[in-house]
């Protein structure tokens, strides 16, 4: 007898669906612009007679020749800077260095020398920091000058003019309207005078400000 052969099912097989996943794409919308770089002028700088002054005041005739020769010349190791300057040795140029480093007007990097143990210091100076402080500088003092303002719209000054130092209505009635350091006798001062002297100094602040901002640039 002829048996019958069965016919096999066909087996389903499931296809798992291939998903593309796309790629992450970052959003450039939240994230920060590039800081800007600051370029400064470096003639008008070394113009300026507040920013000569304000490196001579910190670290002294010697430090603002350091500071001019690192603008200038940029980057340079720290024993062949003290040559160049005339100094002894580089013990000798270091603490005029630190005191610019404290304000951070200059900066150093270190670099190993060969397989010894000591290392090398190049220092390089931060023009953009000596007119950023002598902003800020200028504009506490505005600030400072626009509370006067407001103070001596309410109350009486009085003067020293021998010391011209100033004493409000409490410092003059403690000490009987006389001066504490010279005994002279206080003369009292017209508030619209005072503020308008604050007016004019605000105004003069302003246009150094004005003037400072020619020295720099964003890129």
């Amino acid at each position: 007898m002829s048996k019958k052969i069965r016919k096999k099912k066909p087996v389903k097989v499931k296809r798992r669906l291939q998903v593309k996943h796309k790629k992450s794409v970052k959003q450039t919308n939240n994230q920060r612009p590039p800081a800007k770089k600051i370029i400064v002028n470096i003639k008008k700088l070394l113009s300026l007679e507040e920013a000569i002054k304000y490196v001579t005041d910190l670290a002294g005739e010697k430090g603002l020749e350091i500071f001019k020769y690192l603008i200038i010349h940029g980057p340079i190791e720290e024993n062949l800077l003290a040559r160049k300057l005339n100094f002894e040795k580089a013990n000798a140029i270091r603490k005029f260095l630190y005191r610019l480093y404290n304000k951070n007007l200059v900066s150093y990097v270190k670099k190993k020398r060969g397989y010894k143990a000591w290392y090398t210091y190049y220092w390089s100076a931060n023009p953009e920091r000596l007119v950023f402080l002598i902003q800020k500088e200028y504009e506490d003092e505005i600030n400072q000058a626009k509370k006067a303002i407001d103070l001596n719209k309410v109350s009486d000054f009085y003067l020293c003019e021998t010391c011209n130092r100033r004493y409000d209505m409490k410092e003059a009635l403690e000490n009987d309207f006389r001066c504490v350091n010279c005994n002279s006798v206080l003369v009292h001062m017209d508030a619209a005078e005072v503020v308008g002297e604050k007016r004019n100094r605000i105004d003069f602040l302003n246009e150094k400000i004005k003037k400072l901002s020619q020295v720099i640039k964003a890129k």
